[in-house]
């Protein structure tokens, strides 16, 4: 009669630790609602915007003309290598989002994001400075950049406002641009933004989620 017992107190056990599991599956497979994607700071578009003739440079000195983007759902920051507050810290959270994805996901979930780093300086940012600066936070972050009016070009297809602030230096001066993460999907398209303040869990959160529901 024990050993009977003993058994149904065993299986109920394990039911209940099953049914335990499949709850924790659920709740962490489940998608995120509008309402939890705004308070993320996520602002996704209408309609995907399609990108159009890029004609830029990689860290590499290569042509960034766009394909780089597509399999992949890219986090793209758009400033200045000299950029003494914003630039650093954002990309620092790209940074840490890369490494927690690496550490929570599959490799092929992991293959598919990727960071990248944008120029609005290119009078003092060429391919060395800007392979220089991503390589601080990545390997395998990409890095580009390009001349003023392809830059600018990119920058308004994506809604990123910047200006060069007035200085009487050449060389010391401050840029004023947008602090969003603008959010390529695998298309290549400009998916939509990512709002800041930001931070390692609301940025893998929302990558997880782009990845099942996007």
């Amino acid at each position: 009669m024990k050993k009977y017992q003993f058994l149904v107190f065993f299986s109920a056990i394990l039911i209940a630790l099953g049914g335990l599991f499949w709850f924790a599956q659920t709740k962490k497979d489940q998608s995120l609602d509008l309402e939890q994607l705004n308070a993320l700071g996520l602002v996704q578009l209408p309609f995907p915007r399609t990108l159009e003739n890029l004609e830029l440079l990689t860290q590499e000195g290569e042509l960034f003309d766009g394909s780089q983007l597509e399999g992949k759902w890219t986090y793209a920051f758009f400033g200045y290598t000299n950029c003494p507050d914003i630039c650093p810290v954002t990309m620092n959270f790209l940074e840490s989002t890369e490494q927690r994805l690496r550490e929570t996901l599959d490799s092929d979930q992991f293959d598919v994001f990727q960071g990248m780093f944008v120029t609005v300086d290119v009078a003092r940012d060429g391919v060395d400075e800007v392979r220089e600066f991503v390589s601080r936070y990545s390997d395998l972050f990409l890095g580009v950049t390009g001349t003023d009016d392809k830059i600018a070009d990119f920058a308004k297809q994506v809604a990123v406002g910047y200006r060069r602030i007035p200085s009487a230096s050449e060389i010391q001066y401050l840029v004023e641009h947008q602090g969003n993460i603008v959010v390529f999907d695998p298309q290549g398209d400009c998916y939509g933004y990512i709002k800041p303040p930001f931070d390692t869990v609301q940025l893998t959160r929302l990558f997880q989620h782009l990845i099942k529901h996007g």
